[in-house]
């Protein structure tokens, strides 16, 4: 029972109490009362990780993206780093940060990044994992994600695939994200406040959130995470480079001009496939495989984005796939 929080506990008393009841209308609580009520309960740890090697990503660790991580740190950490100024000025403090942009931008590396520097409690939250088929039980856990944070202030909530969790209300007709929704609204907004929490919401579908979401007051800035630029891929390219043993000879100008449109994802797995092709090449006596500019041509075509038209193609319905 190490791991339960305050709200854990005050959790597992009531449903002793209640498994005790069960039994008999006064009956003293034994101990398989509390076998059954922890064996029931869904705790909040098991959907709330508290993330300990976000403490191991650092804002270094991004590559480009230097306007959405100098506008995060001044959101998220001035506001606690210069408590005092803010509260001169009279400045209120932002609740939530939605990042979105195409998959693959680095929007949950930026938002591990950012939360590792502010050196807050960071709990992340993929987001269908919140949802349940039990009535009830999907606004439950988003209390307990909620209640876990304000215990743990100063803390951040990291949202990814928030369009899963809070989609447009009506959209689902069993209604179970419009509770959701309106949960979400309800802690955002709430009488108990957000203070020492917030939230970062990562979505790469802004249009599918409900929009009572995204008003000032609850996700007060919006970033947009595009497609890398010229100097954002070469920064990108030089960060995977360093934890890959590479040829110094190799042109990081020549692959950052035949990437144009291509996300950070996309470079890594480019330079993973080359890492491969690198090992295929390498004689059994050798242990050191090493990256050259002709191992990521040789795997250049094969790792073009799929989206741009890469190798596998984008089939009609009704087309039947053949193998030669």
């Amino acid at each position: 029972m190490e791991n339960l929080s305050l709200t854990d506990m005050r959790q597992l008393a009531t449903r002793i109490q209640i498994q005790a009841k069960i039994r008999a209308p006064f009956p003293p609580i034994l101990k398989c009362d509390v076998d059954t009520a922890l064996a029931n309960l869904r705790l909040a740890a098991s959907i709330v990780s508290k993330t300990r090697e976000d403490a191991k990503t650092s804002l270094d660790d991004v590559g480009g993206m230097e306007r959405e991580k100098r506008k995060l740190t001044e959101v998220l950490i001035w506001p606690s780093k210069y408590s005092e100024v803010f509260r001169s000025y009279g400045v209120r403090n932002g609740k939530g940060v939605l990042l979105h942009g195409p998959s693959g931008c680095g929007k949950t590396l930026l938002a591990r990044a950012i939360a590792a520097e502010s050196k807050f409690e960071c709990i992340f939250i993929k987001g269908p994992e919140l949802l349940s088929k039990y009535i009830g039980s999907s606004e439950e856990n988003v209390r307990n994600v909620f209640e876990r944070a304000r215990a743990s202030s100063p803390c951040i909530i990291i949202f990814d695939e928030l369009d899963s969790l809070a989609p447009q209300r009506g959209s689902d007709n069993t209604g179970v994200t419009d509770r959701v929704v309106n949960q979400l609204l309800t802690e955002m907004d709430g009488a108990e406040g957000l203070q020492g929490v917030f939230v970062i919401g990562c979505t790469s579908r802004m249009d599918l959130i409900d929009p009572a979401l995204l008003r000032p007051g609850r996700f007060d800035h919006l970033l947009e995470c595009g497609i890398p630029s010229k100097e954002d891929r070469a920064d990108i390219l030089r960060i995977i480079l360093r934890s890959v043993n590479f040829d110094p000879e190799l042109s990081i100008p020549k692959w950052v001009a035949r990437t144009d449109g291509w996300t950070g994802a996309d470079l890594k797995a480019l330079i993973t496939n080359a890492q491969f092709d690198a090992l295929r090449k390498t004689s059994n006596d050798s242990l050191k495989a090493v990256v050259t500019d002709s191992n990521i041509g040789a795997v250049f075509q094969d790792s073009l984005p799929r989206q741009s038209g890469g190798i596998k193609k984008q089939l009609k319905v009704g087309v039947e796939l053949t193998h030669s």
